[in-house]
């Protein structure tokens, strides 16, 4: 996995801290709660500022139980009401206009709230720490916008928090924010990714912590308010899209089960951290697009209708007679990140033993695919191997999906946000905290053993 064998241990402790990283903005000039006009679209319970989780509820007792659709313990669902955040949630106006980051959240506010897949759910606003609050009165926030925003949010407390109280077996943290890194001084900014894995340990070892990153733009009206205060904020902004994200944090067998029901239906880049995924199921295809002189070399193969088949048995081969077989993969349980054939284009490596096997090509099933009555119809995606030297023996061949950060990650990142634009400020070097915790070594997605063998 993120393969559940040799390869599948789950990254170390990574992600929980993501769930808040800095989304918040600390600026004087900002609305303070005692500045601002009362919220009139719901009435929210008394603000007391949560100092500690709810009892815990009875963890999942085993990984099995996670994967096999038992409902999520709880989600905790954080949305940033800071400043910086007013344009994405503006004051509905006359004209009843609201922006794309209202309309998605709302939405997913709402599937969260309905959801049989999680047992508990509450909702907080992030202010200087979590606030509780309920599924009405915060989406009514969304929706008509922030009434009292935050003046200003210590990101490492808030971390602190998190992964102190909110952190439990089967059981996810939802942070909804645009993640603008901002520091007190111009001084700390070289020491974000320091700054972040430190934040990230103060709440002690969870070996099994991941987090998922989903990134969205949405058009902003309101202040813009960049990274550093030097800059100076922009009002009547902006005439560009801005980038926010939703961040998944918890144990990476929850966020699993959280991203797929309730976050891979929109799309939306990603980057995962930590998360762990079943070993696809795969096969090599002897009928479809192949080329030259071999066989399934399994065992009983010939007496038998098998789901798949691991076992090349080579006839010949040479650069006159190539031969070329297609490997089947069912990566329907991935997320989109790692469904993308561009990715897996770049990521998908082929690794074998006195072989000159060479890997041609990845592929996306067509509809054509699916409707057919072969055994190809079972298969996403499909990658074509190619080799012209007769193996010797039996000898291992394997294909594996490299773990590599997403080239998006790169394009939304910016050194200098004063100008309005779809980037965030030190975005890479968020993340580079967060891999900060997982080590030096990076694990598969997935392996898909084959074994390549002279003919008998």
């Amino acid at each position: 996995m993120r393969y559940l064998s040799a390869f599948s241990r789950l990254l170390p402790a990574l992600g929980l801290s993501l769930l808040l990283l800095p989304g918040c903005y600390s600026r004087s000039d900002m609305k303070t709660e005692e500045g601002a006009a009362t919220e009139t679209t719901a009435t929210p319970p008394v603000e007391t500022p949560v100092a500690a989780a709810e009892p815990k509820t009875a963890p999942a007792t085993t990984e099995a139980a996670a994967t096999t659709a038992q409902p999520l313990q709880a989600v905790n669902v954080f949305l940033e009401v800071s400043g910086s955040m007013e344009g994405f949630m503006p004051k509905t106006g006359a004209s009843g206009e609201n922006t794309k980051f209202q309309q998605h959240v709302a939405q997913f506010l709402s599937e969260v709230n309905r959801s049989t897949a999680v047992r508990q759910k509450t909702f907080y606003r992030i202010k200087e720490r979590p606030y509780k609050d309920s599924y009405q009165p915060i989406s009514g926030t969304v929706r008509s916008g922030i009434q009292q925003p935050a003046k200003s949010t210590d990101i490492p407390s808030v971390l602190d928090t998190l992964m102190t109280n909110y952190y439990r077996p089967g059981t996810v943290s939802v942070l909804i924010s645009d993640f603008i890194y901002s520091p007190k001084n111009a001084g700390a900014i070289p020491y974000i990714k320091t700054d972040i894995a430190d934040a990230l340990s103060r709440g002690g070892e969870k070996p099994d912590l991941a987090v998922s990153v989903y990134g969205y733009t949405s058009d902003f009206r309101g202040t813009y308010y960049p990274a550093l205060v030097a800059s100076g904020k922009k009002t009547n902004c902006c005439d560009t899209e801005i980038p926010y994200y939703i961040w998944v944090v918890g144990p990476a067998s929850a966020v699993r089960q959280f991203d797929a029901v309730l976050l891979e239906k929109q799309p939306a880049k990603q980057a995962h951290f930590g998360v762990t995924y079943p070993q696809p199921v795969y096969s090599v295809l002897n009928k479809f697009q192949n080329k030259g002189s071999w066989y399934y070399g399994d065992a009983g193969a010939s007496k038998r209708n098998a789901d798949t088949y691991r076992v090349i048995s080579v006839s010949e081969a040479s650069a006159q007679q190539p031969v070329e077989f297609v490997v089947g993969l069912d990566l329907g349980q991935l997320p989109g990140q790692y469904r993308d054939v561009a990715y897996l284009k770049q990521n998908l490596k082929l690794q074998g033993v006195d072989t000159d096997a060479k890997l041609l090509d990845v592929f996306a099933a067509t509809d054509q695919n699916r409707a057919s009555s072969g055994p190809e119809s079972k298969f996403t995606h499909f990658a074509k191997v190619r080799l012209t030297k007769q193996p010797k023996a039996a000898r291992p061949l394997v294909l594996r999906l490299q773990d590599q950060r997403p080239a998006w990650v790169a394009q939304w990142t910016t050194k200098n946000d004063a100008t309005p634009a779809p980037k965030t400020f030190a975005l890479s070097s968020l993340l580079d905290g967060l891999e900060a915790q997982s080590g030096a070594e990076k694990k598969p997605i997935f392996e898909a053993p084959l074994t390549l063998q002279p003919a008998e």
